[in-house]
């Protein structure tokens, strides 16, 4: 994307799908596909992504992907599709249009090849008023064009930025719900599918925000505070080493020695021995 161009509609349409196979497909417009009514689903990424009513996807340039649609859940669409183009006089150029609004350049320049919203920010009257306009091909009205798509980027950015910060505020609330589980019952065994279930959440987006939010995986973050609590117990109380692993949830105290020694450099009986003559 040049920053000297801006964008223009190349391609839109109402349809009403029922039933409907795509050849997996790219092109250098960035498509909006807006779900009126009905549900589809759109293969990308080698993903499948499930659209219902007020449901969009954002599709970046050259991106392959397909429409779905099942005989028994007909869909109906609006499709816009829009390159960025400098062969026209425009009154501005993306590059001002991400100056001043810091949302839309993160929309574009963030490394991702699609994204999905739910429209609380009008996206579907401001697609509507677009195509209309379009259609119309009234001499003159390029400006009033211009405009439409700005509203319709713009309110797609921020849809996009509220998104991401409700689900982010989501994700902490879930991800302190699971700490606060795996503080208070490291001494248990603790599966990725027993926190899943505390949250409500399906085990595998579970994992994947809990990984981006902490930078570890879950299964790493429990053993780290088990290796912490061994610590503790073994400095500051004299319970045998052999009994330790016990009081921290993992079963055997062969496979306890092992893992506190690759998370420590030292078995359990050197790391107490050394903390005893370091105390003393």
């Amino acid at each position: 994307m040049e920053l000297n161009t801006f964008p223009e509609s190349v391609y839109y349409y109402y349809k009403e799908w029922q039933e409907y196979n795509m050849n997996i497909h790219k092109h250098p417009a960035i498509e909006i596909m807006y779900v009126i009514k009905g549900k589809c689903k759109v293969e990308i990424d080698n993903q499948i992504v499930e659209l219902r009513k007020n449901q969009y996807i954002f599709i970046h340039s050259n991106v392959p992907h397909r429409l779905i649609v099942e005989k028994k859940y007909p869909c109906r669409m609006l499709n816009v599709e829009f390159e960025w183009r400098k062969d026209r006089n425009h009154f501005t150029n993306v590059h001002t249009l991400m100056k001043h609004d810091e949302r839309l350049m993160e929309m574009f320049l963030d490394d991702e090849n699609y994204f999905v919203l739910k429209d609380v920010d009008n996206v579907y009257n401001h697609l509507r008023s677009l195509v209309l306009e379009l259609d119309h091909k009234v001499p003159g009205n390029e400006l009033i064009i211009d405009i439409l798509l700005i509203q319709l980027l713009t309110s797609v950015a921020k849809n996009r930025t509220d998104q991401k910060e409700h689900i982010n505020e989501a994700n902490e609330y879930f991800i302190n719900q699971v700490l606060a589980f795996i503080h208070e019952n490291y001494d248990y065994e603790i599966k990725v599918q027993d926190l899943a279930k505390v949250v409500h959440l399906h085990p595998s987006y579970l994992h994947r925000i809990f990984k981006q939010t902490m930078k570890i995986t879950i299964n790493e973050y429990i053993t780290k505070v088990r290796i912490d609590k061994a610590k503790m117990l073994l400095v500051n109380t004299d319970i045998p080493v052999t009994e330790i692993s016990n009081y921290v949830g993992i079963n055997t105290s062969q496979y306890f020695s092992n893992i506190f020694k690759k998370y420590t450099g030292l078995s359990p009986s050197k790391y107490r021995e050394y903390f005893q003559d370091f105390k003393s």
